[in-house]
């Protein structure tokens, strides 16, 4: 076989080993990602933390990415080192979870889950980058919005059982964590056999200082308007979100009073279908509609999700509506936050960019779930939910009057 159609071959194998192991581990990180969505309304109704406990619990995962961006930051490519970087992070992030069955104390709930959260969030820049090369652009976006989609498919299948499991105590919610980290686990037999092709040592460039990822990323929104406008629109959404998730925990417990099944049928069955019905329409929004346009739907999305919440005193069945509109909004999110960098990067290295999402992930969050957790008590949680939707409908609307459109995926 002549040489160019064994590399032909190997890139189409590449590509297909790449696909089933991105499947595969949206498939078997689920039962994890949607147990540990309920965790802190467990901590809330369960264990009844106090205002200040539930804050420093939500901050944990934006915080924690600011240090997870250093993972990769640090990471010296060489053969094999990004699939190694990745399975690395993804065993760690998962391992603490073993031991709930022994301990759930709420400091070594929190210890496990700051672990979870760093390590997790540590995997994404390879993961982008084993992707971007192993997979052609197009089959990557669907690959990726497809199996997103599987993922939360899955999630409402699961919410059919977990919440009658936990409000009838027939399973203790620290086992059903244990075998969902046992689940996730699984995900390192098929990361183990991927190959990704190595740049040119000219092109690999390695951070040699703690303060260089930092001058790295400055530079990088310096020089990148357009990103930059992404990460400031991105920053006004995710700082909304944040404000209000200690006030959405006490709403659903204190004021709804939801059970675990109300919950888990909102989280996971309604949540669901608004992504499986929203996933391929961002997907294709993604080649015809600027970058930052898109983003300002997603902002309205999750502006419309606390308006739905506090209807529901007047109907249970806005929670439900909520949740579905939630789940449209976060597909758009969940993809434009994850391919954002590979889109920005164009057909240079997408690390940096997927860094930065991560740090500023970290900055936003070292703030404002506090925040959220001050005015819970200063205010009230239903006017915490009304300050965020004040900032998400603000956002939306800054994009349409001053923010450049940016461009679509196709030129960038």
């Amino acid at each position: 076989m002549p040489a160019s159609e064994e590399t032909k071959a190997s890139s189409a194998e590449g590509c297909q080993k790449t696909r089933l192991a991105l499947l595969w581990m949206n498939l078997a990180s689920e039962p994890l990602v949607a147990l540990y969505s309920l965790l802190p309304f467990i901590l809330c109704k369960d264990l009844n933390v106090s205002n200040l406990q539930l804050s420093l619990f939500i901050t944990l995962r934006p915080v924690i990415s600011a240090f997870s961006f250093y993972w990769s930051a640090f990471l010296k490519e060489g053969k094999g080192r990004l699939v190694a970087n990745l399975m690395g992070a993804c065993a760690l992030a998962y391992l603490p979870f073993l031991f709930f069955p022994l301990m759930h104390h709420f400091w070594v709930i929190f210890i496990a889950s700051g672990l979870y959260q760093l390590f997790s969030r540590a995997a994404i820049p390879s993961l982008m980058e084993i992707l971007k090369r192993n997979i052609p652009k197009q089959p990557r976006e669907q690959a990726f919005s497809l199996f997103f989609l599987f993922s939360f498919l899955e999630s409402g299948v699961l919410g059919l059982f977990v919440g009658k499991l936990l409000d009838g105590h027939l399973v203790p919610w620290h086992v059903l964590f244990f075998l969902g980290a046992l689940i996730g686990l699984s995900t390192l037999l098929i990361f183990r056999g991927l190959v990704v092709p190595v740049k040119p040592k000219a092109e690999v460039e390695q951070p040699v200082s703690f303060v260089q990822p930092w001058q790295e990323s400055y530079r990088l929104l310096r020089s990148r308007l357009d990103f930059a406008h992404f990460q400031g629109l991105f920053m006004v959404g995710g700082a909304a979100l944040m404000i209000m998730a200690p006030a959405f925990l006490r709403y659903y417990a204190d004021t709804l009073q939801l059970s675990y099944s109300d919950l888990t049928m909102a989280r996971f069955v309604f949540m669901a279908i608004g992504v499986t019905a929203a996933s391929q329409l961002w997907r294709k929004g993604l080649d015809k509609i600027p970058l930052l346009k898109l983003t300002s739907w997603v902002l309205l999305g999750f502006g419309l999700f606390p308006i739905a919440l506090l209807m529901a005193q007047i109907n249970l069945g806005f929670i439900y509506l909520g949740f579905l509109i939630y789940g449209v909004a976060q597909a758009g999110s969940h993809l434009l936050w994850h391919l954002s960098g590979t889109i920005f990067a164009g057909e240079g290295d997408s690390t940096p960019f997927t860094r930065v999402n991560l740090l500023t992930v970290g900055l936003r969050g070292a703030v404002f779930p506090l925040v959220g957790g001050l005015l819970c008590d200063l205010c009230g949680h239903q006017a915490v939910l009304v300050l965020g939707v004040l900032l998400c409908f603000g956002g939306a609307l800054w994009v349409y009057r001053r923010a450049p459109q940016g461009a679509t995926s196709h030129s960038l």
